[in-house]
């Protein structure tokens, strides 16, 4: 599971030369894929492992199942589709919830910024400049933390 790694930086040009610096390949460093956000944080931005889009999506899924399910074995108990049974009831009602769920749960604003990232996000529009990478290991997290720390952040973590 990859690992989110992020850093703000009162100085935008600090945090201009530390993108630069990540980005580039060569001599140890793999270049990252570092995206700034500057002004305000777009969750949509994000990395997928910075927001709770997973956790909203099963959610949204699980209570479309259910609900479904529901309205399927009632439409079936109380014979309102004639020759529709309980049990179809059921297997229509979950494929249903599954599908708009699903649906729900991809619409805009499900994508919400994990609390270390979202409590930063007024800093934006004060100037702050705010650097998440995506790295794949913790090991690799933890070695990036520790040079952004010594970039001058002022605050940075593992999502």
């Amino acid at each position: 599971m990859p690992h989110v790694v992020y850093a703000l930086f009162t100085d935008s040009a600090t945090a201009d030369a530390v993108c630069i610096d990540l980005t580039r390949r060569g001599e140890g460093n793999p270049g990252y894929d570092v995206q700034p956000h500057a002004q305000h944080l777009d969750t949509n931005q994000l990395p997928e492992s910075a927001t709770t889009y997973g956790r909203n999506m099963v959610m949204s899924t699980v209570v479309g199942s259910v609900f479904f399910m529901i309205v399927g074995v009632v439409v079936g108990i109380y014979d309102v589709v004639p020759g529709l049974g309980p049990g179809m009831g059921v297997l229509l009602g979950l494929i249903s919830g599954v599908v708009i769920g699903i649906y729900t749960a991809m619409q805009a604003g499900t994508r919400v910024a994990k609390d270390p990232i979202a409590v930063l996000g007024p800093r934006l529009q004060e100037g702050a400049v705010l650097l998440t990478v995506e790295v794949p290991t913790r090991e690799e997290a933890e070695r990036l933390v520790d040079q952004l720390d010594e970039r001058d952040a002022e605050t940075s973590g593992i999502c």
